[in-house]
């Protein structure tokens, strides 16, 4: 908790809360985590107007929130992003048989 407090003083705008993996830094006031705002920026090449279009419901200040906490934590988010890339579906399909296409 207080190394929390730490982060959400030096990333005003930075909350932390519970979810199904733990506890993640997400946007004041959003359920969005940062690591998906981070990935969105990487995924349009750094392009802030179409970052702007993609999060349209969220402010110029929240948005700034995300992207400075990653400039200040990238090794944490960055972990998250490829944890979550690794999920393809075959590895899905690996661990849970169930969720094949093929029918049974």
């Amino acid at each position: 908790m207080l190394e929390e407090a730490v982060k959400m003083r030096r990333c005003p705008g930075i909350v932390f809360a519970d979810g199904p993996s733990g506890r993640r830094a997400r946007v004041a006031g959003t359920g969005i985590e940062v690591w998906e705002i981070v990935a969105a920026f990487q995924s349009v090449a750094g392009d802030w107007t179409r970052l702007r279009k993609a999060y349209h419901w969220l402010t110029e200040a929240q948005l700034r929130a995300a992207l400075g906490y990653y400039a200040t934590y990238p090794r944490e988010i960055d972990r998250i992003i490829e944890a979550n890339a690794s999920w393809t579906p075959q590895r899905l399909r690996s661990l849970h048989p169930a969720l094949s296409s093929d029918p049974v």
